[in-house]
């Protein structure tokens, strides 16, 4: 019996997973989705220098790498 791989998840499956790290640092419900084994969290142009502030940044890399990913990004959409 070959053994298959998981599929991997799909859109609203991630942004389902990210959603209480964006609700408990008070932040929208952004679209995550994956591409080439990095996560990219799309967001508006006007959101993204309160993405990048370090205590909110932190801990959306250390959520990002925690799954498994090697990069963390933003998409500007």
């Amino acid at each position: 019996m070959a053994s298959e791989k998981p599929l991997p998840p799909t859109d609203a499956e991630l942004t389902t997973a990210w959603a209480p790290v964006f609700q408990a640092l008070g932040l929208p419900l952004y679209r995550v989705r994956v591409e080439e084994g990095m996560v990219c969290i799309e967001a508006p142009a006007e959101d993204i220098a309160r993405l990048l502030a370090p205590e909110i940044r932190t801990v959306l890399v250390a959520h990002g790498k925690a799954l498994g990913y090697r990069f963390v990004t933003l998409d500007l959409g």
